[in-house]
C-alpha cells in the first residue's frame, strides 16, 4: 500500500511538473492531455521522444529567467507569483469552462456553487450532516 501511494504522489508530481516549468503551454506552444504527454511536450526540446536531465535544467533555466523581472538572478516572491500565475493559466480557463454550464463565458451563482453543490453528502462519513476531521479522506460507507 506505501508503495502504491509513493507511486501515486510520483504520478502526480510529474503531471504538475509541465504546468510549473511551462505553464502548461508546452515548449511547441499549445496541445493538452495527459501528464506524460505534457511532460513530452515541455521537456523533450528536440524532440527525440526521450527527455534528459539537461533538456529539463534547461526549461527550468528558461522559465526562471523569463521571470526574473529584475535580472538579478532571484526570483522574489512577486517575480514567482507571476510565474506560478501564468503556470496556473491555463488549468484555471479549463475550471472555468466546466463550471460554465451554459457555455456563455460567465458564471451564475449556481454554476459556481454547482460542484460543491453535494459535497458534504459525498464527505461525510458518519451522516451527521456536518464536515469534520474524523471524515476526512473517506466518503460514506468506507472504513
Amino acid at each position: 500500500m506505501r508503495l502504491m501511494t509513493g507511486f501515486a504522489a510520483v504520478a502526480i508530481m510529474l503531471a504538475a511538473a509541465p504546468a510549473m516549468a511551462d505553464g502548461g503551454r508546452g515548449h511547441r506552444g499549445g496541445g493538452g492531455g495527459g501528464g506524460a504527454f505534457m511532460l513530452m511536450e515541455t521537456f523533450d526540446t528536440d524532440g527525440d521522444g526521450r527527455i534528459t536531465q539537461v533538456e529539463i535544467d534547461a526549461v527550468r533555466d528558461q522559465r526562471f529567467a523569463e521571470f526574473d523581472a529584475n535580472k538579478d538572478g532571484t526570483l522574489s516572491l512577486e517575480e514567482y507569483k507571476a510565474l506560478w500565475v501564468d503556470a496556473m493559466q491555463r488549468s484555471m480557463v479549463r475550471q472555468f469552462q466546466a463550471q460554465d454550464e451554459d457555455g456563455n463565458a460567465a458564471l451564475t451563482p449556481e454554476e459556481f456553487r454547482d460542484r460543491f453543490a453535494r459535497m458534504v453528502a459525498r464527505m461525510d462519513r458518519n451522516g451527521d450532516g456536518v464536515l469534520t476531521l474524523q471524515d476526512r479522506g473517506r466518503g460514506r460507507g468506507d472504513d
